[in-house]
């Protein structure tokens, strides 16, 4: 699937500089990419690559355009070259496409609607009252419970399981093993039998239009009321999100994050992997929170927090170097104590 420079230009809406004629077969990193090829350039991490590179293109932004770039090399110049890889990218690699219907080997309840258009493949299982949008496609031992809407053009992987009542809505797609709508971890204790006593997980999960759910993570359904995802979020694997937790538009939450129960994420919040955020708290639009940060108060809306507890990051971050520097403050404590000591003595 090869496409001109010049088209390829004109795809990312970016300025060339170089061959247009020259035909492109691919993307490849700046190390590997071969002078039919086309990689991009968008950390300063990777400047001797960009220098060296075989590539018969590379986009790169505006501000790299005016230092050293590699000879006979094409530049394709844009405002933001990882969007524009990403465009570039999807050019080439589309995803499989699956032809319409039901196998036979799928369970599908009589009473569940299937779009004509939509994939149901082999060992799948289709509950009573689902509902299956146009085009979608749900892969081999999906369930399906009671109930469950699957919007169009939504993809769900092998395993994936959606409970009673949730929702996906349109172009979601949702990586193996994730399961969305599960119990919440509720439990009322019971001194004079001496049991935790289950609280009835009686909400569903609603998950808004083009959001991506990563493998083996985990969307519990609301204790009363539902969990929200909304539009355009994405979520990494092996997240833990829990009962009646809203996560706003636009937010990211990577890998092995986890939110407790009825908080309240807003628009384009960022949780770094391993993110830990406490129960019925709210946390600002446009927040992020480092990797590993330990989130136990509200954060406000745009700040930057880290470390455990979290707090600003910029004071975490001149408070883990001050650690550093600990073993030398005490020797220098010691030393002063040992001269004050003799001071004293001598006086």
């Amino acid at each position: 699937m090869t496409i001109l420079l010049s088209e390829l230009a004109r795809l990312v809406e970016g300025t060339l500089v170089g061959d247009g004629s020259l035909s492109i077969e691919g993307v490849a990193p700046l190390d590997v990419a071969t002078p039919r090829q086309i990689s991009f350039f968008s950390n300063r991490k990777y400047k001797a690559d960009f220098l060296a590179t075989k590539a018969g293109a590379v986009i790169v932004s505006k501000a790299d355009v005016g230092g050293d770039v590699p000879k006979d090399v094409s530049l394709l110049v844009v405002d933001n070259p990882y969007l524009a890889f990403a465009q570039a990218s999807t050019h080439f690699h589309h995803p499989p496409t699956y032809p319409a219907g039901i196998d036979p080997r799928a369970a599908v309840e009589a009473s569940a609607e299937v779009d004509p258009t939509a994939t149901v493949m082999p060992f799948a299982y289709v509950g009573r009252g689902v509902k299956v949008g146009a085009r979608a496609v749900i892969h081999a031992h999906c369930s399906l419970l009671d109930g469950a809407v699957i919007g169009e053009d939504c993809v769900l992987y092998p395993g994936v399981v959606v409970r009673e009542g949730c929702t996906l809505g349109p172009r979601t797609i949702v990586q193996p093993g994730a399961v969305i709508g599960g119990d919440g971890f509720g439990f009322a204790f019971d001194a004079r039998k001496m049991r935790h006593f289950k609280v009835p997980q009686a909400g569903s999960v609603q998950v808004g239009a083009d959001v991506e759910i990563g493998s083996n993570t985990c969307l519990d359904r609301g204790t009363l009321g539902d969990t929200v995802v909304a539009q355009g979020t994405k979520i990494d694997n092996l997240v833990q999100v829990a009962h009646n937790v809203e996560i706003g538009p636009l937010s990211l939450l990577a890998g092995c994050s986890a939110v407790a129960g009825s908080t309240t994420l807003g628009a384009g919040v960022v949780l770094g992997g391993q993110v830990g955020v406490i129960g019925h708290l709210n946390i600002g639009d446009g927040a992020r929170l480092a990797a590993a940060a330990a989130v136990f108060q509200d954060v406000p809306a745009g700040a930057a927090y880290g470390g455990i507890p979290a707090q600003d990051q910029k004071r975490w971050l001149r408070e883990q170097a001050a650690v550093h520097q600990l073993p030398e403050l005490l020797k220098e404590v010691r030393d002063l104590r040992k001269r004050l000591a003799k001071l004293e003595k001598d006086e």
